[in-house]
């Protein structure tokens, strides 16, 4: 028989149950009875773990959007400021971005095979949607009512992202790698549009959440590379 798990082991519940419940009502509307309900709990014992909701909405942008390590003791844990939090994730962007297969592609003139980097960074592009799709989702939900969230979505994560893109599409298209478009910036905004609905938009079309997320992926994949390809190498 199973031990009985410790309060901590019970913290990635909480917080998935959080985002759901943050995600469906909006952070203003969204209760802590209607979370702990959610995550099997009293309220009072969700008291426990966090001490308010802007805690618990905090926690969540931490450990979902911005995939910290959740703590190994000290509970319950600091209610956190969501300014503070704002700035931090705005700050681990602009730290991150341009990351992995995009940042090695920035700093490479010329690469072995343009087709194969642009499938890679792309990949890479889509992974990170649906790693944090939860998250995001629940960001875009509550950034109706608080202004300062709507910024941080679209100042601190949506353009770093593109601007990053942009200059890699820009440079490889400078050097006949991949295609001149009318503007860098808008074919950067339609590539994230494109894999953003395909990792995470898609689960809120009942037709698009019948795609599987391999379909998902090398269908947007597929016709982006092919889009952004000389014709010589589609």
């Amino acid at each position: 028989m199973a031990g009985k798990r410790t309060a901590h082991e019970r913290l990635p519940e909480i917080i998935a149950a959080a985002v759901r419940m943050f995600t469906r009502d909006g952070y203003r509307a969204a209760r802590m009875s209607d979370v702990a309900a959610e995550a099997g709990l009293s309220e009072a014992a969700l008291y426990r773990y966090v001490t308010s909701k802007e805690g618990l909405f905090v926690l969540a942008i931490r450990h979902a959007l911005l995939l910290e390590e959740l703590p190994a003791k000290g509970l319950p844990l600091p209610a956190g400021s969501l300014a503070e939090v704002m700035r931090e994730a705005r700050d681990f962007v602009a730290e991150a971005v341009p990351f992995g297969t995009l940042a090695a592609a920035l700093a490479t003139s010329e690469p072995d095979d343009p087709a194969r980097e642009l499938e890679a960074v792309l990949r890479e592009l889509f992974a990170l949607e649906g790693q944090t799709k939860e998250a995001t989702d629940m960001i875009d939900r509550s950034a109706r009512e608080l202004p300062d969230l709507a910024e941080l979505l679209n100042d601190g994560l949506y353009r770093p992202v593109i601007a990053a893109l942009a200059e890699y599409l820009q440079s490889r298209a400078d050097k006949g790698f991949l295609r001149q478009t009318p503007d860098s910036r808008a074919t950067a905004r339609l590539v994230v549009e494109t894999l953003t609905w395909f990792a995470r938009h898609r689960y809120h079309d009942p037709q698009g959440a019948e795609l599987s997320e391999k379909l998902a992926e090398e269908t947007a994949v597929d016709a982006l590379v092919h889009a952004l390809l000389p014709g010589a190498q589609r």
